[in-house]
């Protein structure tokens, strides 16, 4: 980019302290943005829990550049013009969002907005209230904090994402032919795009998101490791991390796991994570009889997840692509960061055919791929591994080169500025 360097607008959705892939994606990119000279400031969702409000102001106060908590999660024409509000007085060379909602800003501000696209934004546009009328009364802090608990509490229901469906998908479009310029999780993630019309030169490919140096830096043995976090020893660990959603397959990983054990007897599986098919899986794990078998961590910071890669034999993730029984979208893995995170760690890979995970995984060469929710070819995969310490380690090696050379932070954001710098040419 040869030294430029700009002012920068973050409309970065999901923000730490919170644990997710977008929020690890938000805090990397501002981070690093910030690194190299640019000016920035961030501005994301204000929290609707009470008891995350203080563990935020603590959070933020430790950052070298202003947060600002005040976007509605409901209230869509509300929140851009908070937004409008904000960028006017900032007076940013461009605005960079986190999904592909706030495109049409480039018209009523005038400067360049460059979105980063998950593919499931265009699949499940999570526009909550897409209407101009009383957008700014559904989005009072009272109202939005009694509605959100509401929906934690009843675990999201399915009619959800069918509200208001037809009038998101068309925000969305609107929002999307806007994009002064778009940067792509995944190659399935730019087919998306290209399916909605966009055009492709205006599409770039980032893939990843990685520490890898952090991820690499294996600080103790194996056995120390898997004492402190309470995992069997003599195992051989599967390890999965994931939001526990329909589309991540844990049904289908839980009743594969019962019947691989009689293939390796010495197995264990962790599964990392949370979600509302916590409950089911708990149910699954009593049925099929898997009590200590089978761990579940929950909710783990992501300055410790790389402590159960370092423990863990191999990583899988089980992804499938899923439909909505009542609005009928479709949500799908587009890309997997934790794969990236994977191949930093040093750990085997074998990962479902589906989404964008080919994107990151290619068969053979740092991953191992088999064919969505068919358990035949999830135990070859796996039985390879096993069985075949030289492929383990090549899969290892190439992973730990891909980790480094493509998915790191570094690569992430010096990709960032060569498509800044492609737009202001």
């Amino acid at each position: 980019m040869a030294g430029k360097s700009y002012k920068i607008l973050l409309i970065l959705t999901e923000f730490p302290p919170r644990i997710g892939g977008m929020q690890t994606h938000a805090i990397y990119l501002a981070d690093r943005l910030h690194g190299k000279g640019h000016r920035i400031e961030v501005m994301t969702y204000r929290s609707c829990d009470p008891d995350m409000a203080s563990e935020e102001r603590l959070f933020d106060q430790k950052l070298p550049y202003p947060v600002r908590r005040v976007l509605s999660r409901i209230g869509y024409w509300h929140t851009l013009s908070v937004i409008e509000k904000r960028a006017r007085s900032f007076a940013p060379d461009f605005i960079y969002a986190s999904n592909v909602f706030y495109g049409m800003l480039s018209d009523s501000l005038k400067v360049p907005v460059i979105c980063r696209c998950a593919g499931n934004d265009v699949l499940r546009p999570w526009i909550a209230y897409p209407f101009r009328r009383a957008s700014r009364l559904v989005s009072h802090p009272g109202f939005e904090a009694l509605l959100y608990d509401w929906f934690k509490r009843t675990n999201f229901p399915e009619w959800i994402e069918a509200l208001f469906r037809r009038k998101r998908l068309e925000l969305m479009r609107r929002s999307v032919a806007k994009s002064s310029l778009i940067l792509a999780n995944s190659l399935y993630t730019a087919r998306l795009l290209s399916n909605e019309g966009y055009p492709g030169e205006r599409v770039r490919v980032v893939s990843g998101g990685v520490d890898s140096e952090r991820f690499g830096k294996k600080a103790s043995s194996n056995g120390h490791l898997r004492k402190a976090l309470r995992l069997p020893q003599d195992a051989f660990i599967l390890m999965t991390a994931c939001r526990m959603a329909p589309k991540k397959g844990l049904d289908f990983l839980l009743s594969s796991f019962k019947l691989l054990l009689k293939k390796i007897p010495d197995a264990h599986l962790v599964v990392v994570g949370e979600g509302k098919e916590r409950g089911k899986c708990d149910r699954l794990c009593r049925t099929l009889g898997l009590d200590g078998r089978v761990t579940f961590p929950g909710r783990v910071p992501h300055e410790k997840i790389h402590e159960y890669f370092w423990a863990s034999d191999l990583f899988v993730l089980a992804s499938r692509e899923c439909r909505n029984r009542v609005s009928g979208m479709k949500d799908v893995e587009t890309m997997g960061r934790v794969l990236c995170e994977a191949n930093a760690a040093g750990v085997p890979v074998v990962a479902s055919r589906t989404g964008g995970i080919p994107s990151v995984v290619a068969h053979g060469d740092n991953g191992l791929l088999f064919a969505e929710d068919d358990r035949a070819d999830f135990f070859r995969q796996v039985l390879r591994v096993r069985n075949d310490a030289g492929l383990a380690k090549t899969l290892v090696r190439n992973g730990l080169r891909r980790a480094e050379k493509e998915f790191d932070w570094s690569v992430v954001v010096e990709r960032h500025e060569d498509a800044f710098s492609w737009f202001f040419r």
